[in-house]
């Protein structure tokens, strides 16, 4: 059996893949729409003895902060989420990073309390860096 790479149908659509995570974006206005984009991955990964989880399949739909209307999934089975994070990265429909930076605020915290727990329990200040390292 011989193995294709996964590639979308239309040079106006992107794939991005990485490890086991793969995301398709595809734009407005394009040759190939995003039912026939979505249903090739699922070709491919039927093809390649695949599964694609739909529990964590996700459709996000980016616009201007200032949209006054949404968009309905095209996509049957696909929850349609208002943001969605990639890569340690939170991506929200309105392209602000107000969650982002939320999120990177709350870990923040969640560590600097855990160091300042460490501290208190008598933790060497040179091996508070050992907790974070992998």
């Amino acid at each position: 059996m011989q193995y294709e790479y996964l590639k979308a149908l239309s040079s106006n659509n992107l794939l991005f893949k990485y490890a086991d995570d793969t995301n398709l974006l595809v734009p407005e206005i394009t040759d190939v729409d995003i039912k026939d984009e979505f249903n090739n991955v699922l070709k491919w990964a039927a093809n390649n003895c695949m599964t694609v989880n739909f529990s964590k399949t996700k459709e996000i739909v980016f616009h201007r902060p200032s949209a006054r209307y949404s968009l309905l999934s095209v996509v049957t089975g696909i929850e349609q989420v208002v943001s969605a994070k990639l890569l340690g990265v939170t991506f929200s429909h309105n392209l602000k990073f107000d969650e982002h930076v939320k999120n990177i605020r709350t870990i923040c915290n969640q560590r600097s309390y855990l160091l300042k727990c460490l501290k208190g329990q008598g933790l060497p200040s040179r091996e508070h860096h050992t907790v974070f390292v992998p």
